[in-house]
């Protein structure tokens, strides 16, 4: 086995371990120049095997068929996020849009029994899941079905929401770029989340690790838009202060 291979084999497991991993503790942990890495870096996403960012990598987000699929994915991190919204992050007498996601879905189950405020939600599994809270007030948003996504989207969903001014927003995030900012593949989904926003104080993103540097053509805001990006403790503060750096405050679960 040639060390080139050896070497990728060794980043490959820090990354199933890690979440992430960065250029220069590279260079350092395998005494290898900065070129080498990168090379090695770029030839490991040629196969498929992971996906580059600005100072190192990730594990491919792979998008899956069902959103079932898609909540087990990562549930490790996506329930240690959950926890640390929930509990830390929603006042018991807030007024709260909770937008779609997998993530978003897992702040709902974790949602505090001493919670007496009203959630809004375009996510029918997440009105469902909060069916059984002894005192949440729970609205569901009515509009026409992305079924794959399990949100609801248009006109009537949008007139909806503008009905309600919240306390704040938890946005679930398709991708989040430090330069162009929070984006989503649905047109639809994308007017939707536009409009939680604008009809919140304050607005905080909650995401895995996988769903940063990323982007997708509808584009929803720019992150200075956003007052808190909410993500797990795979991530070192360096690759993190691409977005502390526009202004938003960072919480690690």
């Amino acid at each position: 086995m040639s060390s080139v291979t050896t070497r990728q084999d060794e980043i490959l497991t820090l990354l199933r371990n890690k979440g992430t991993v960065h250029i220069h503790d590279l260079a350092a942990l395998f005494h290898a120049s900065l070129d080498t890495i990168r090379r090695d870096l770029r030839q490991m996403e040629d196969d498929g095997l992971l996906r580059r960012i600005h100072g190192g990598a990730v594990l491919p987000n792979k998008a899956s068929e069902t959103y079932e699929e898609r909540a087990r994915e990562l549930q490790p991190e996506r329930a240690q996020i959950a926890q640390k919204v929930a509990r830390d992050l929603i006042p018991d007498d807030a007024v709260v849009f909770f937008d779609s996601g997998t993530t978003i879905c897992e702040v709902a189950r974790h949602l505090k029994p001493s919670f007496r405020g009203t959630v809004i939600t375009v996510n029918p599994m997440i009105a469902v899941e909060l069916s059984n809270h002894p005192n949440a007030e729970v609205i569901m948003i009515g509009g026409a079905m992305l079924k794959k996504d399990m949100v609801v989207t248009g006109p009537t969903t949008i007139d909806e929401i503008r009905k309600y001014n919240a306390d704040l927003v938890l946005l679930g995030t398709c991708a989040l770029h430090p330069e162009t900012g929070l984006s989503t593949s649905h047109a639809s989904e994308r007017a939707s989340k536009a409009a939680m926003i604008a009809q919140s104080a304050e607005v905080i993103a909650v995401t895995t690790a996988d769903k940063l540097e990323t982007s997708y053509p509808h584009r929803v805001c720019d992150v200075e838009a956003i007052s808190h990006l909410v993500t797990g403790r795979k991530l070192s503060s360096g690759y993190l202060a691409n977005y502390a750096d526009r202004g938003i405050n960072i919480i690690l679960a």
